[in-house]
């Protein structure tokens, strides 16, 4: 016999068992950001784990960064919520996927959740000098040709954000990344009074 209040106990003959809604609320929230070196992907990662934590939640984070010093690809994974297990998002469950470059952000895509989760990415392509087939000016890269139009229809919720352009004409131009950290703070409903404590 189960002891009363116990999860799978009944008292009056109704089963207690938690709702999904409860369930829900305790898993963690997923945040992948990913982007090549130099463009502030740890920063912007630290920043978030630093917010989450001090709005109470336990927080994992994880990053690899040994290519930054080449251009190479740099990601952070980011999990915060009440109850986190382990610091890396399994595929297909991030819940925000935020790209500072874009063809980092579409090599990524299969992480996020496919039917909620959210895509924010800057549209600014850098491009690496492998990418070029050959050294003629005007020659044909291989490079992500992939349109915010086409990458929008395979995503739950996205946004192609010249966040680039946009930190140039506010006069820094490497301000980018925090053009991006105001469309995270919306997509996660956090002030900018959070992100200045």
């Amino acid at each position: 016999m189960s002891r009363p209040g116990a999860p799978g106990s009944s008292v009056a003959g109704e089963q207690l068992r938690p709702t999904a809604s409860a369930a829900k609320a305790r898993e963690p929230m997923n945040v992948l950001i990913v982007g090549v070196g130099g463009q502030g992907v740890i920063m912007v990662s630290k920043a978030l784990a630093s917010l989450a934590q001090s709005k109470g939640h336990e927080v994992k984070q994880s990053e690899v960064h040994g290519m930054a010093k080449r251009g190479g690809s740099v990601f952070s994974h980011v999990r915060f919520g009440p109850q986190v297990w382990s610091p890396t998002i399994p595929k297909g469950e991030a819940d925000i996927l935020v790209a500072l470059e874009w063809a980092e952000g579409l090599r990524w895509l299969s992480y996020l959740k496919p039917d909620t989760g959210i895509f924010i990415c800057d549209t600014k392509r850098i491009v690496p000098p492998f990418a070029c087939l050959n050294r003629r000016p005007g020659a044909p890269m291989r490079y992500s040709r992939e349109t915010p139009a086409e990458v929008k229809a395979h995503v739950a919720e996205g946004y192609a954000i010249d966040a680039t352009d946009m930190a140039e004409k506010l006069g820094n131009e490497r301000a980018a990344n925090v053009v991006l950290i105001g469309a995270l703070s919306t997509a996660l409903d956090f002030s900018a009074d959070d992100w200045e404590k």
